[in-house]
């Protein structure tokens, strides 16, 4: 999906390659007032040794680590800001003027931060030294602020990413080398307003905690075995989840146990946080986030499977279920027999599908053992970016080409096959004559006056 390649010229970028987008601009007002995030965009590096393509792994290495780092709007992917750039024909290298730069960002981006460089294998060298130049650059500003700037000859390639990247991420989130990047007081603020999006307390129910499932574990087994509903040990009137399993368990399939479902939207920082501890065996929460779907067959008793005999006819048609379409997997470290709280941030996103509900999996395996949860916070901490529903449909990240182009290029690629069957008499090998169809008119680029 598209993200945002700058929040006022989002529309007048997508028509390069899509149709155009009624209403664009009526979006970006409604959204830039609610979001204060600065719009950052990486370029590709120059690397005229091989052609740009270390150039572009660079630029893919500094985009990911600003999507995991998060607090900056950014381009979903480096192939959007990568297609941009050559139908504008934009190369930035470590020379380019900062005004010519201040100009692509600010103008054709409508951003506030670049981040661009060199990467060029040194000269006498066959592999892993390099000469690395970095700039980033906040041009929001009426004069441009160097954020972070460096040209150096690195003795292993790994430096790039440990050793400069690094660096220059310190000093975009202005932290100390090494920390937490500073808070968001937008997220903050939000994290303590906000409703909690799951019941976590485990406090009301009857029969199982309110707000999660009745059953668990891989066989679906009501509570009271390997997942069990109980006043905390040590504090009575306290209750928790425990997942508790024998090796054969631990050591195959493991134990789960889900939430209900709730709303979420394509986009948005999440921010999830709980209370575990264990005996020793490993637990991870899973959240996984979908969209409904209808399909033709389901099972017949409340989406699970009907034993066989009991009812031949196992399944009926036209009901809806859920897409797994994004999972956030989080991995809980800590010290064993005691109370450790585990906080992560998520953001739901998928190039084709649109994740609209979802759910918490709790997790424990490996040995035989126990692991109990309390305390689940989930709360959305951040809006979607404007723009965000403005995205072009593709398969994954891994390509650039989008779903309407794929059905064009199939579309054109028939009419080609009945031209050649209809010959130059103008009729098919069924002897009907053969119309070519017009192809579809150009759309005119939008563009804000």
């Amino acid at each position: 999906m598209r993200r945002i390649i700058g929040r006022k010229s989002w529309p007048r970028w997508a028509a390069v390659w899509t149709l155009a987008l009624v209403g664009g601009l009526a979006w970006w007002t409604a959204g830039q007032s609610t979001d204060t995030r600065k719009v950052i965009i990486p370029f590709d590096f120059e690397s005229k040794f091989d052609n740009g393509r270390y150039g572009q792994m660079v630029g893919d290495l500094i985009w990911k680590k600003l999507e995991r780092e998060g607090g900056f709007i950014l381009p979903e992917a480096m192939a959007d800001v990568r297609d941009f750039c050559q139908a504008k024909k934009i190369q930035l290298g470590p020379n380019t003027p900062l005004e010519t730069v201040k100009k692509i960002v600010r103008e054709d981006f409508d951003a506030h931060i670049g981040i661009w460089g060199s990467v060029e294998r040194a000269p006498g060298h066959d592999w892993d030294v390099y000469d690395l130049v970095i700039k980033c650059v906040d041009f929001s500003g009426t004069e441009p602020k160097v954020i972070y700037e460096v040209s150096t000859r690195t003795k292993t390639v790994s430096e790039i990413p440990h050793t400069y990247v690094k660096e220059m991420l310190d000093k975009l989130y202005d932290r100390q080398p090494g920390g937490p990047k500073p808070m968001n007081p937008i997220a903050e603020k939000n994290w303590k307003e906000n409703p909690n999006l799951v019941i976590g307390d485990f406090q009301q129910g009857v029969g199982h905690p309110k707000g999660w499932d009745s059953r668990g574990g891989q066989q679906r087994e009501p509570l009271g075995n390997l997942v069990k509903w109980i006043p905390e040990p040590g504090n009575p009137s306290n209750k928790i989840i425990r997942l508790e399993f024998p090796a054969s368990v631990g050591d195959a399939e493991g134990v789960m146990y889900y939430s209900d479902y709730f709303p979420v939207e394509e986009g948005a920082t999440y921010r999830f946080q709980c209370r575990w501890r264990s005996s020793g065996v490993q637990g991870k929460v899973f959240i996984k986030c979908g969209e409904p779907t209808t399909t033709e067959y389901r099972a017949a008793s409340a989406g699970r499977p009907t034993p066989p005999g009991n009812n031949p006819k196992l399944y009926r048609p036209d009901e809806s279920q859920m897409r797994e379409v994004y999972r956030s997997q989080i991995n809980l470290k800590g010290p064993p027999n005691t109370w450790n709280v585990h906080v992560e941030e998520f953001t739901p996103r998928h190039t084709k599908y649109t994740p609209r509900y979802g759910r918490i999996m709790l997790y424990g395996y490996l040995g035989a053992g126990w692991i109990e949860f309390d305390d689940i916070v989930l709360k959305q901490i951040l809006p979607p970016s404007p723009g965000e529903q403005k995205k072009d449909l593709r398969h994954s990240l891994e390509t650039k080409v989008t779903l309407k182009e794929m059905e064009e290029n199939e579309r054109r690629s028939q009419e080609l096959e009945e031209q050649e069957e209809a010959g130059p008499s103008g009729k098919s090998k069924t002897g009907s004559k053969s119309t070519p169809k017009t192809a579809p008119k150009t759309p005119k680029s939008s563009s804000r006056k």
